[in-house]
Protein backbone atom coordinates (compact mmCIF):
# COMPACT_ATOMS: atom_id res chain seq x y z
CA UNK A 1 0.00 0.00 0.00
CA UNK A 2 1.19 3.48 -0.66
CA UNK A 3 -0.07 6.25 1.55
CA UNK A 4 0.70 10.09 0.58
CA UNK A 5 0.92 12.76 3.98
CA UNK A 6 0.55 16.50 2.78
CA UNK A 7 2.00 19.14 4.55
CA UNK A 8 3.76 22.84 4.88
CA UNK A 9 7.30 23.29 4.55
CA UNK A 10 8.21 24.40 7.84
CA UNK A 11 10.54 22.38 10.21
CA UNK A 12 7.83 22.26 12.58
CA UNK A 13 4.96 20.69 10.00
CA UNK A 14 7.79 18.60 8.21
CA UNK A 15 8.20 17.03 12.08
CA UNK A 16 4.21 16.39 12.55
CA UNK A 17 4.29 14.88 9.38
CA UNK A 18 6.73 12.52 9.90
CA UNK A 19 5.31 11.69 13.65
CA UNK A 20 1.99 10.52 11.98
CA UNK A 21 4.36 8.90 9.57
CA UNK A 22 6.12 6.66 12.28
CA UNK A 23 2.96 6.19 14.05
CA UNK A 24 1.60 4.58 10.92
CA UNK A 25 4.48 2.35 10.41
CA UNK A 26 4.21 1.11 14.05
CA UNK A 27 0.86 -0.04 14.00
CA UNK A 28 1.77 -1.90 11.08
CA UNK A 29 4.26 -3.78 13.20
CA UNK A 30 5.89 -6.55 11.13
CA UNK A 31 4.22 -5.20 8.09
CA UNK A 32 6.18 -2.32 7.46
CA UNK A 33 7.10 -3.40 3.78
CA UNK A 34 3.72 -3.59 3.07
CA UNK A 35 2.74 0.18 3.20
CA UNK A 36 5.15 2.97 1.35
CA UNK A 37 4.55 6.48 3.16
CA UNK A 38 5.59 9.61 1.06
CA UNK A 39 5.52 13.08 2.47
CA UNK A 40 4.75 15.75 0.21
CA UNK A 41 5.24 19.44 1.22
CA UNK A 42 2.88 22.10 -0.08
CA UNK A 43 3.27 25.81 -0.23
CA UNK A 44 0.38 27.55 1.03
CA UNK A 45 -0.94 30.65 0.66
CA UNK A 46 -0.15 31.85 4.29
CA UNK A 47 3.65 31.04 4.16
CA UNK A 48 3.77 33.18 0.96
CA UNK A 49 2.17 36.07 3.35
CA UNK A 50 5.01 37.07 5.74
CA UNK A 51 4.70 40.79 5.82
CA UNK A 52 0.83 41.47 7.26
CA UNK A 53 -1.42 40.31 9.24
CA UNK A 54 -3.54 37.16 8.00
CA UNK A 55 -6.41 38.51 9.40
CA UNK A 56 -6.29 40.77 6.46
CA UNK A 57 -6.16 38.31 3.71
CA UNK A 58 -8.57 35.54 5.12
CA UNK A 59 -7.07 34.00 8.85
CA UNK A 60 -5.41 30.49 9.70
CA UNK A 61 -7.59 29.07 6.87
CA UNK A 62 -4.42 30.56 4.83
CA UNK A 63 -2.03 27.40 6.34
CA UNK A 64 -4.67 24.94 5.00
CA UNK A 65 -6.41 25.79 1.92
CA UNK A 66 -3.90 24.56 -0.82
CA UNK A 67 -3.54 21.22 1.19
CA UNK A 68 -7.03 20.24 1.49
CA UNK A 69 -7.33 20.65 -2.50
CA UNK A 70 -4.65 18.32 -2.87
CA UNK A 71 -7.27 16.39 -0.51
CA UNK A 72 -9.58 16.75 -3.39
CA UNK A 73 -7.51 16.23 -6.04
CA UNK A 74 -6.34 12.91 -4.86
CA UNK A 75 -2.78 14.37 -4.79
CA UNK A 76 -2.14 12.94 -0.98
CA UNK A 77 -4.52 10.37 0.88
CA UNK A 78 -4.05 12.58 4.37
CA UNK A 79 -3.26 15.91 5.78
CA UNK A 80 -1.36 17.19 8.69
CA UNK A 81 -2.25 20.34 10.42
CA UNK A 82 -1.62 22.10 13.70
CA UNK A 83 -5.23 21.98 14.25
CA UNK A 84 -5.48 25.45 15.52
CA UNK A 85 -4.84 26.40 11.89
CA UNK A 86 -8.38 24.42 10.88
CA UNK A 87 -11.49 26.79 10.46
CA UNK A 88 -14.15 26.39 12.21
CA UNK A 89 -15.93 25.14 9.23
CA UNK A 90 -13.98 22.48 7.17
CA UNK A 91 -15.32 21.43 3.46
CA UNK A 92 -17.78 18.59 3.49
CA UNK A 93 -16.62 15.97 1.83
CA UNK A 94 -13.58 16.39 4.11
CA UNK A 95 -13.13 14.72 8.11
CA UNK A 96 -11.09 15.59 11.02
CA UNK A 97 -9.78 12.00 12.00
CA UNK A 98 -7.47 11.56 14.38
CA UNK A 99 -6.38 14.03 16.86
CA UNK A 100 -3.05 13.00 18.32
CA UNK A 101 -2.58 12.81 22.25
CA UNK A 102 -2.30 17.08 23.42
CA UNK A 103 1.38 18.20 23.79
CA UNK A 104 1.52 21.60 25.77
CA UNK A 105 -1.21 23.70 24.52
CA UNK A 106 0.25 27.03 26.43
CA UNK A 107 1.47 30.15 25.44
CA UNK A 108 5.13 31.52 25.80
CA UNK A 109 7.22 34.52 26.40
CA UNK A 110 11.27 34.66 25.38
CA UNK A 111 12.83 37.33 26.62
CA UNK A 112 15.82 39.34 24.95
CA UNK A 113 17.41 39.90 28.20
CA UNK A 114 17.07 36.53 30.43
CA UNK A 115 16.64 37.30 34.07
CA UNK A 116 19.48 36.14 36.56
CA UNK A 117 17.23 33.61 38.11
CA UNK A 118 13.65 32.48 36.88
CA UNK A 119 12.84 31.72 40.84
CA UNK A 120 10.07 32.84 41.48
CA UNK A 121 9.07 33.79 37.99
CA UNK A 122 5.46 33.38 36.74
CA UNK A 123 3.03 34.32 34.37
CA UNK A 124 1.89 37.08 35.64
CA UNK A 125 5.06 38.86 37.87
CA UNK A 126 7.23 38.05 34.80
CA UNK A 127 6.24 41.63 32.89
CA UNK A 128 7.81 43.44 35.72
CA UNK A 129 11.14 42.69 34.15
CA UNK A 130 10.20 44.33 31.12
CA UNK A 131 11.42 48.41 30.59
CA UNK A 132 8.57 51.26 30.38
CA UNK A 133 7.23 50.44 26.80
CA UNK A 134 8.91 47.59 25.63
CA UNK A 135 8.40 46.03 22.34
CA UNK A 136 6.71 42.84 22.00
CA UNK A 137 6.59 41.07 19.17
CA UNK A 138 3.03 39.00 17.77
CA UNK A 139 0.85 38.90 15.00
CA UNK A 140 -1.85 37.43 17.23
CA UNK A 141 -4.85 39.50 18.13
CA UNK A 142 -5.87 37.40 21.01
CA UNK A 143 -2.11 37.57 22.52
CA UNK A 144 -1.74 41.17 22.29
CA UNK A 145 -5.24 41.68 24.09
CA UNK A 146 -4.18 39.04 26.83
CA UNK A 147 -0.80 40.78 27.48
CA UNK A 148 -1.90 44.07 27.68
CA UNK A 149 -4.06 43.27 30.67
CA UNK A 150 -0.77 42.50 32.68
CA UNK A 151 0.66 45.92 31.23
CA UNK A 152 -1.19 48.95 29.34
CA UNK A 153 2.15 50.40 28.11
CA UNK A 154 3.55 47.84 25.52
CA UNK A 155 4.65 48.35 21.87
CA UNK A 156 3.40 45.07 19.80
CA UNK A 157 4.86 44.88 16.65
CA UNK A 158 3.92 42.11 14.09
CA UNK A 159 6.09 39.20 14.29
CA UNK A 160 5.92 36.09 10.98
CA UNK A 161 7.75 33.49 9.76
CA UNK A 162 9.02 30.31 11.18
CA UNK A 163 10.06 30.03 14.88
CA UNK A 164 13.79 29.95 13.94
CA UNK A 165 13.08 33.30 11.70
CA UNK A 166 10.94 34.58 15.38
CA UNK A 167 14.05 33.36 17.49
CA UNK A 168 16.38 35.19 15.79
CA UNK A 169 14.50 38.03 15.18
CA UNK A 170 14.91 38.18 19.01
CA UNK A 171 18.47 37.72 19.17
CA UNK A 172 18.55 40.63 16.77
CA UNK A 173 17.12 42.92 18.97
CA UNK A 174 14.13 43.35 17.43
CA UNK A 175 11.72 42.78 20.60
CA UNK A 176 12.60 43.05 24.00
CA UNK A 177 10.09 39.54 24.11
CA UNK A 178 8.13 37.43 21.84
CA UNK A 179 5.23 34.98 22.43
CA UNK A 180 5.01 31.64 20.45
CA UNK A 181 3.16 28.57 21.04
CA UNK A 182 5.05 26.63 23.45
CA UNK A 183 4.15 22.86 22.07
CA UNK A 184 6.54 24.40 18.84
CA UNK A 185 9.31 24.90 20.69
CA UNK A 186 8.97 21.78 22.34
CA UNK A 187 8.63 19.56 19.22
CA UNK A 188 11.82 20.94 17.61
CA UNK A 189 13.84 20.65 21.09
CA UNK A 190 14.23 24.09 21.52
CA UNK A 191 12.17 24.88 25.18
CA UNK A 192 15.34 25.91 26.95
CA UNK A 193 14.44 29.20 25.30
CA UNK A 194 11.22 29.39 26.78
CA UNK A 195 11.77 32.09 29.77
CA UNK A 196 7.89 31.87 31.04
CA UNK A 197 5.09 29.12 30.39
CA UNK A 198 1.95 31.63 30.69
CA UNK A 199 -1.28 29.78 32.69
CA UNK A 200 -3.83 28.93 30.17
CA UNK A 201 -6.36 29.40 32.80
CA UNK A 202 -5.49 33.13 32.56
CA UNK A 203 -3.66 33.36 29.84
CA UNK A 204 -6.84 31.99 27.53
CA UNK A 205 -5.19 30.20 24.74
CA UNK A 206 -5.87 29.82 20.58
CA UNK A 207 -8.91 26.71 20.26
CA UNK A 208 -6.84 23.79 19.56
CA UNK A 209 -2.97 25.01 20.54
CA UNK A 210 -1.10 22.28 21.09
CA UNK A 211 -3.75 19.37 19.40
CA UNK A 212 -1.60 17.67 15.52
CA UNK A 213 -5.28 16.69 13.26
CA UNK A 214 -5.01 14.81 10.31
CA UNK A 215 -7.61 15.12 7.61
CA UNK A 216 -8.99 13.14 4.65
CA UNK A 217 -11.41 12.43 2.16
CA UNK A 218 -14.65 11.58 4.23
CA UNK A 219 -15.35 8.84 1.64
CA UNK A 220 -11.97 7.18 1.86
CA UNK A 221 -12.85 4.72 4.40
CA UNK A 222 -9.90 2.85 3.89
CA UNK A 223 -7.54 5.89 5.31
CA UNK A 224 -10.25 6.31 8.06
CA UNK A 225 -9.55 3.22 9.67
CA UNK A 226 -5.64 3.40 9.06
CA UNK A 227 -5.81 6.60 11.14
CA UNK A 228 -8.28 5.53 13.88
CA UNK A 229 -5.39 4.18 16.43
CA UNK A 230 -4.23 7.13 16.20
CA UNK A 231 -6.73 9.21 17.84
CA UNK A 232 -6.50 10.25 21.59
CA UNK A 233 -10.13 10.48 22.80
CA UNK A 234 -9.61 12.94 25.69
CA UNK A 235 -7.61 15.41 23.37
CA UNK A 236 -10.56 14.95 21.19
CA UNK A 237 -13.04 15.80 23.15
CA UNK A 238 -11.41 18.88 24.34
CA UNK A 239 -9.78 20.67 21.41
CA UNK A 240 -13.63 19.68 19.39
CA UNK A 241 -15.28 21.59 22.69
CA UNK A 242 -13.27 24.31 21.93
CA UNK A 243 -13.88 24.23 18.38
CA UNK A 244 -18.02 24.10 18.86
CA UNK A 245 -16.97 27.10 21.74
CA UNK A 246 -15.53 29.43 18.88
CA UNK A 247 -18.04 27.95 16.14
CA UNK A 248 -21.06 28.95 18.23
CA UNK A 249 -19.67 32.45 18.44
CA UNK A 250 -19.46 32.65 14.67
CA UNK A 251 -16.67 35.48 15.21
CA UNK A 252 -14.32 36.48 12.04
CA UNK A 253 -10.55 35.48 12.39
CA UNK A 254 -10.00 39.32 13.17
CA UNK A 255 -11.27 38.88 16.16
CA UNK A 256 -9.40 38.25 19.50
CA UNK A 257 -10.68 35.16 21.28
CA UNK A 258 -9.69 32.18 22.42
CA UNK A 259 -10.85 28.58 24.29
CA UNK A 260 -9.11 26.40 26.48
CA UNK A 261 -10.53 23.09 27.83
CA UNK A 262 -9.36 20.04 29.93
CA UNK A 263 -10.76 16.86 31.51
CA UNK A 264 -10.55 15.60 35.01
CA UNK A 265 -11.99 11.95 35.04
CA UNK A 266 -15.43 11.89 33.64
CA UNK A 267 -16.32 15.90 33.24
CA UNK A 268 -15.01 18.08 30.79
CA UNK A 269 -14.06 21.96 31.82
CA UNK A 270 -14.08 24.92 29.39
CA UNK A 271 -12.91 28.45 29.45
CA UNK A 272 -12.81 30.83 26.83
CA UNK A 273 -13.13 34.71 26.26
CA UNK A 274 -13.89 37.42 23.61
CA UNK A 275 -12.71 40.91 23.27
CA UNK A 276 -11.83 43.84 20.91
CA UNK A 277 -9.65 45.78 20.06
CA UNK A 278 -10.59 48.16 22.12
CA UNK A 279 -10.25 46.60 25.50
CA UNK A 280 -13.37 45.16 26.18
CA UNK A 281 -13.21 41.74 27.62
CA UNK A 282 -15.89 39.07 28.95
CA UNK A 283 -14.83 35.43 29.77
CA UNK A 284 -16.80 32.59 31.67
CA UNK A 285 -16.09 28.76 32.28
CA UNK A 286 -18.87 25.58 31.76
CA UNK A 287 -18.15 22.22 33.21
CA UNK A 288 -20.37 19.20 32.12
CA UNK A 289 -19.75 15.17 31.28
CA UNK A 290 -16.63 14.80 28.80
CA UNK A 291 -19.06 12.19 26.16
CA UNK A 292 -21.41 15.73 25.74
CA UNK A 293 -18.31 17.70 24.72
CA UNK A 294 -19.84 19.39 21.92
CA UNK A 295 -22.58 20.78 23.79
CA UNK A 296 -20.27 21.81 26.67
CA UNK A 297 -18.68 24.23 24.17
CA UNK A 298 -21.92 25.32 22.21
CA UNK A 299 -23.20 26.26 26.12
CA UNK A 300 -20.17 28.11 26.65
CA UNK A 301 -20.64 30.28 23.83
CA UNK A 302 -24.07 31.00 24.11
CA UNK A 303 -23.20 32.01 27.99
CA UNK A 304 -20.65 34.24 26.53
CA UNK A 305 -23.35 35.67 24.16
CA UNK A 306 -26.25 36.21 27.15
CA UNK A 307 -23.18 38.08 29.02
CA UNK A 308 -22.73 40.46 26.35
CA UNK A 309 -20.20 38.61 24.24
CA UNK A 310 -21.50 39.70 20.52
CA UNK A 311 -21.62 43.48 21.24
CA UNK A 312 -17.86 43.40 22.69
CA UNK A 313 -17.20 41.35 18.79
CA UNK A 314 -19.15 43.55 16.85
CA UNK A 315 -16.84 46.48 17.45
CA UNK A 316 -13.95 44.30 15.86
CA UNK A 317 -15.97 45.37 12.51
CA UNK A 318 -16.19 48.92 13.43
Amino acid sequence: MRLKIGTRASLLALYQANLVKDKIKQLFGDQNKKIDIEIKTIKTSGDKILAASLSNFGGKGLFVKEIEEALFNEDIDIAVHSLKDVPQVIPEELTLGAVLKRDDPRDCVILKDKPESDKGLNSVNFVSLLKNHAIVGTSSLRRRVLFARLRDDIIFEPLRGNIDTRLGKLRDGFFDAIILSSSGLIRLNLSSNIDVYLDPLTFIPQCGQGAIVIEYKGARADIGEIIKPLNDEDTKFSVFAERACIKGLNCGCASPVGAYSYIEGNDIHIKGFVSNTYGEYLEDGVTGKKMDYENVGKSLALSLIDKGGLEILEKNNV
